[in-house]
């Protein structure tokens, strides 16, 4: 195969990883707001909805694509993403709400691992596969560097209509979409098709046990899924405290900002944490002080603040954490099946945190919303992060 177009997938994929980005997330929460009867314990329902759809495709999404192709559940998230979108767009009623986020988390569910092992697989077909986290950190950070500058111009959208955000997201979708038809296949040997071809899913899952994949796909994806969780209802809470609307897309692009200079130094981060056990003790520590803050304090500017490194730390460790499964993971063939276990835990967990959350809020507050998070946190995190500390210090010895 011609070195050139293979590595014209990087290229591509920095495209990709721009359109996937959802401009209108800094004002969804808001927008949810904005449609009859959609409270609080309504917005946390729309989360569990679509991530129960997203749960129920996330390991066969990853299984199909082990087996029938990486670039095809690329396309198949495309078309579910541009779906999502239009939903959203001409929504007017709360089943319209539900299709978009349904959509939202199918398209994800298609992508999550897909994207990253189709990459690594491209990498390694270039002979590259060490330059993996220094190079997908950088592109990354592109990748939500570059919608930076449409997000800060959501009020501008706003002020036209609600529909605009939606619009320009819509247009990128579809080019995002005609990208993804021309991306290159990377070269497979037979033998790995003939493996793929024979291996069922049992297997595969038996597989990631004796990699001792899924403690970190539960650790990882659980946390991140709690993350999520609280900032669904980042815009809410933001409405509430009388931040003017004018500022949610610039308070988003400072998140966005944070997640790419975090992701530009990828390989740093990870030179600098040395073990999977020591980056997941660091994302713990800051989570949950961040949630800790927003209990004591409901300062604007304070709360305003923990959200968006709360969003910059969430995005912005994505590659650091690959690069750790990867070398878990190995020379498995079977990369996006396992990778979709960790989403697969993210969305079962944001959805049940979610719903959770929103209904703590309408009965109680915002600050004891989040002191309930952390709590929860502490106490099925810490043992856990205990379990995998002392798995990793017995292994290295």
């Amino acid at each position: 195969m011609n070195k050139s177009r293979l590595e014209g997938n990087i290229w591509k994929y920095t495209i990709l990883l721009v359109t996937n980005k959802r401009i209108f997330a800094a004002i969804l929460g808001a927008y949810y707001l904005t449609i009859p009867d959609v409270t609080a314990w309504w917005i946390g329902m729309l989360l569990l909805i679509g991530t129960v759809a997203g749960f129920i495709f996330e390991i066969p999404s990853g299984y199909i694509s082990d087996k029938l192709g990486h670039k095809e559940a690329l396309i198949v998230s495309r078309v579910s993403m541009v779906i999502s979108t239009a939903c959203f767009l001409f929504s007017e009623s709360i089943p319209a709400l539900i299709a978009g986020g349904v959509f939202l988390n199918i398209s994800n569910a298609f992508a999550s691992g897909t994207g990253s092992a189709f990459m690594h697989e491209t990498f390694r077909g270039l002979g590259r596969e060490k330059d993996y986290t220094r190079v997908m950190g950088k592109i990354s950070a592109i990748g939500f560097g570059v919608p930076i500058f449409l997000t800060i111009l959501i009020p501008f959208f706003v002020s036209i209509s609600y529909q605009v955000p939606f619009l320009v997201a819509l247009v990128f979708d579809i080019a995002g979409l005609l990208v993804a038809f021309t991306l290159v296949k990377p070269p497979v040997t037979p033998e790995e098709v003939a493996e793929i071809g024979v291996t069922n899913f049992k297997q595969v899952m038996q597989e990631s046990w004796k990699l001792s994949f899924f403690r970190h796909a539960i650790f990882t994806g659980a946390l991140m899924g709690t993350i999520l969780a609280v900032s669904v209802f980042r815009a809410p809470y933001q409405v509430l405290l009388g931040v003017p609307i004018v500022w949610f897309g610039v308070l988003h692009g400072a998140g966005r900002a944070i997640a790419t200079l975090l992701q530009m130094y990828s390989g740093v981060i990870r030179d600098w944490t040395k073990s999977v056990a020591n980056l997941y003790l660091l994302q713990l520590v800051l989570f949950l002080g961040m949630l800790f803050v927003l209990w004591l304090s409901s300062n604007l500017w304070v709360a305003i603040t923990m959200l968006a490194l709360m969003n910059g730390l969430q995005w912005g460790m994505i590659r650091v954490q690959e690069g750790y499964f990867f070398d878990v993971i190995g020379k498995s063939k079977f990369k996006a099946t396992l990778l979709s276990v960790v989403s697969q835990v993210q969305l079962g967990v944001s959805g049940l945190v979610a719903l959770g959350l929103g209904y703590v809020i309408e009965m109680t507050s915002y600050q004891i919303g989040f002191l309930s998070a952390g709590l929860g946190m502490i106490a099925f995190f810490v043992p856990l992060y205990l379990y995998i500390a002392y798995n990793h210090k017995r292994n290295s010895t």
